[in-house]
């Protein structure tokens, strides 16, 4: 009976991921029935009814009866900052005639909703949460690849996405797509490496962990592969020891390990002359993103690439950003720099750098809480990379990475992107200390195994 209990506790905490995968991970599943399956094209109500679908499912019977504390801190930063931009939404906005906001507060209740299911959920999701995440990334990529494979009007070179509203090949988010691969190798990662993994669960981490770096390259983001490289850095910088690799470099140097390597390359090359075609899709899309970035760099230098009469020029999200730098000097030196006291106002200009619209836009205020409660999340999370007290933890600490890296790469600071993985680290990074001892990766010695010490007494 315990244990039909047990299983059924299970269930209900892995119906509770479910819910969480679908809020802050969702879109690349919602594309995929939307437009790919033509249940609801183009339907921003089908969107909606998905998004509280995951809050629906995220319900726990212990709702309003039992709270778990988040970190306080950036709780209340992340509250004041959401407080700050629905004011200036109603009474210092930025865009003449602005009529969308019943749908902006549609999104700031969804903030809301979900950051308070989240103080409901119990601590008890951690053992289910990496599998769950792994299946559901998995899923989202194959309707990623189904979705390629049936759009007659993708083409292999363009970036990998689902197209939206029966536009053309540029009109989908190759970015939520991207999410998802960065997502499902941190979790694939965390699988692999954990010790209570079962075999088939690493088999499937390392199947997953493959399909997400093929998509992760295929949507050709800059963000997501800048925050997997710092990712590798500070997993290779907090966890490889020097004497490991000693070691590790020794047990190379031995005949067995010398054959497999061998067999192992050779059979790559096998695979590469016997499918040719992949090679060349892989090489054209390595080398279509490295002389695409090349050029963005060459502009910035004001250089020449290709030769001496090609003039190199940045592509519009770079475009972007360079106009952001330009718009807040121009404000720091003009005649004008006591409006970024209060801001311009609520979206008064898109700058695609989230840092620098929170203080344009919302002043100083606007920085001090946006920047602070990132500032505090990114504290947290690298002592996280470097102590790993548990999966959930550790994932979170890593999946910032991604928030990090785009907060001066691409977006808005009011955009739920930003705040459903914000709202999702409020509540867990940087309070695993009051976790259970049985959720931690590294539970206390049991007193009934510990030696005491008792003096002996002294003759007199």
């Amino acid at each position: 009976m315990n244990t039909f209990i047990r299983f059924v506790q299970t269930l209900d905490y892995m119906r509770m991921v479910v819910g969480i995968c679908i809020i802050v991970d969702g879109y690349p599943l919602i594309f995929f029935f939307r437009e790919t399956l033509k249940l609801a094209p183009a339907s921003t109500t089908f969107t909606a009814v998905a998004l509280a679908g995951g809050l629906a499912l995220m319900v726990p019977f212990t709702i309003f009866r039992r709270l778990y504390r988040p970190n306080t801190t950036t709780f209340w930063l992340g509250i004041t900052f959401l407080l700050l931009i629905i004011f200036y939404m109603f009474f210092f906005n930025g865009v003449p005639g602005f009529e969308d906001y019943d749908k902006d507060m549609i999104y700031f209740a969804y903030i809301l909703i979900f950051l308070f299911l989240l103080i409901n959920i119990p601590n008890d999701i951690i053992p289910v949460f990496i599998p769950i995440v792994v299946l559901f990334t998995l899923v989202s990529n194959l309707g990623l690849i189904y979705a390629l494979i049936t759009d007659p009007t993708w083409a292999i070179g363009q970036r990998a996405t689902i197209t939206l509203n029966n536009g053309d090949e540029g009109s989908g988010n190759p970015h939520v797509f991207s999410r998802n691969a960065f997502i499902g190798i941190i979790a694939c990662g965390i699988g692999l490496f954990r010790p209570q993994s079962n075999v088939l669960l690493k088999l499937l981490c390392f199947f997953a962990g493959a399909v997400n770096l093929a998509v992760l390259v295929l949507t050709q983001t800059r963000s997501a592969i800048v925050a997997l490289i710092l990712a590798v850095i500070l997993f290779m910088y907090f966890n490889v020891r020097p004497a490991q690799i000693r070691t590790a470099v020794r047990s190379l140097v031995k005949p067995v390990p010398i054959l497999i390597m061998v067999v192992g390359f050779m059979g790559i090359l096998y695979f590469f002359q016997r499918y040719y075609t992949i090679y060349l899709v892989l090489y054209d899309y390595v080398s279509g993103f490295l002389v695409k970035n090349l050029d963005n760099v060459y502009a910035l230098l004001g250089m020449k690439a290709q030769g001496v009469d090609y003039q190199a020029v940045l592509d519009d999200s770079a475009a972007n950003r360079s106009v952001s730098g330009i718009f807040l000097r121009n404000s720091l030196s003009g005649d004008h720099i006591h409006m970024l006291v209060f801001g311009y106002g609520y979206k008064y200009t898109y700058l695609d750098v989230p840092i620098i619209e929170a203080f344009t836009n919302h002043g100083v205020l606007g920085l001090l809480l946006f920047g602070g409660i990132n500032g505090l999340i990114f504290y947290d999370a690298i002592r996280i990379m470097r102590t790993n007290p548990n999966d959930l933890s550790t994932f979170l600490a890593y999946f910032y990475l991604l928030v990090f890296v785009q907060l001066f790469t691409n977006g808005r600071p009011n955009e739920i992107s930003f705040w459903f993985p914000l709202a999702l680290m409020i509540r867990f990074v940087g309070v695993e200390h009051l976790f259970p001892a049985y959720l931690s990766n590294k539970p206390p010695i049991n007193k009934h195994e510990e030696f005491v010490v008792v003096p002996t007494a002294q003759s007199t």
